[in-house]
């Protein structure tokens, strides 16, 4: 019998994916989601996650937007003259490919956005990044392995999503990604490969699916995807990752100052939340919710 993580980034972003979340939480179709520390609503997402204690909740490490938590003079190799992230993933690989990224730098950061976690009252349940920059880089990925002996953290996201979805074109799901989705999904999955000799004694799903589809999820195509990961003819752990939210204006200039550009914008998030909180779906998870775990139960 599978298991699955229904899980969705961004919590603490804001308002309306705090209000998504909460609502795909207590529907019953949302396991889990991790916390943007430095977002615009992450105390009341807090709050609101210690009264869903089925809820698990990581940490949704970042370093590539916004303003840090630390002082930016202390972390001058990941900010900007303005003390803020670059919020240009481009940007962070350039550096880190010439050498310009300090992972002590990026520990501490790291550490203080851990810490914010825990003194409030929410333990994280494991780690994954914003644009799954704790794999894309080297710095990052080594610095994640020293939080989890201070912490006691020993779950992690990592992408294996392409035999996750070869499987479900042989089961006749329709799956379709963009050129750039193809390579990001490459390249996310080497350095998968890549990391695991830093982080050989965490645990992770075995599988992972959202990457290649991302921005793509709707009824009734998602709706074949979600019988297919319950129906697996082998017992295997799949992470479906969502990003989930009611309408909001992500191209207001006083929220992109700060965070900077989304891929996935109000209509994507929206569309996603439609689909976990259609009749169809809570009708599915219903009837499977043995098979819905966290990343506390691996």
């Amino acid at each position: 019998m599978s298991r699955l993580i229904i899980h969705s980034d961004d919590f603490g972003l804001n308002q309306s994916v705090n209000k998504a979340i909460f609502d795909a939480a207590k529907a019953g179709v949302l396991t889990s989601a991790s916390l943007m520390t430095n977002g615009m609503a992450s105390e009341e997402a807090i709050r609101g996650a210690l009264k869903y204690p089925e809820l698990g909740v990581g940490i949704h490490l970042n370093i590539l937007r916004g303003k840090p938590l630390s002082k930016p003079d202390k972390i001058p190799s990941i900010v900007d003259k303005k003390g803020c992230f670059f919020n240009s993933i481009y940007k962070l690989l350039s550096k880190s490919q010439l050498g310009l990224i300090s992972e002590q730098q990026i520990y501490e950061e790291y550490r203080q956005q851990v810490l914010f976690m825990i003194e409030k009252g929410l333990k994280p349940t494991h780690f994954d990044g914003e644009k799954h920059t704790h794999i894309l880089l080297p710095e990052a990925a080594r610095a994640v392995k020293r939080l989890k002996d201070e912490f006691d953290i020993h779950k992690v996201r990592l992408i294996n999503e392409t035999k996750m979805t070869h499987y479900c074109r042989s089961e006749g799901v329709k799956l379709d990604g963009t050129i750039n989705q193809r390579f990001k999904l490459f390249l996310l999955e080497y350095r998968s490969r890549k990391v695991l000799k830093y982080w050989q004694k965490f645990r992770y799903p075995e599988h992972t699916f959202g990457v290649f589809v991302s921005g793509k999820i709707s009824c009734p195509n998602s709706t074949n995807l979600l019988n297919t990961f319950l129906n697996l003819p082998v017992s295997q752990t799949i992470e479906w990752m969502f990003h989930i939210g009611y309408p909001f204006n992500y191209q207001n200039p006083q929220f992109t100052n700060e965070f900077g550009p989304y891929f996935l914008d109000e209509t994507s998030r929206n569309q996603e939340l439609k689909f976990l909180l259609s009749e169809e779906v809570i009708n599915i998870i219903q009837n499977n919710k043995t098979q819905l775990i966290t990343y506390r139960d691996l």
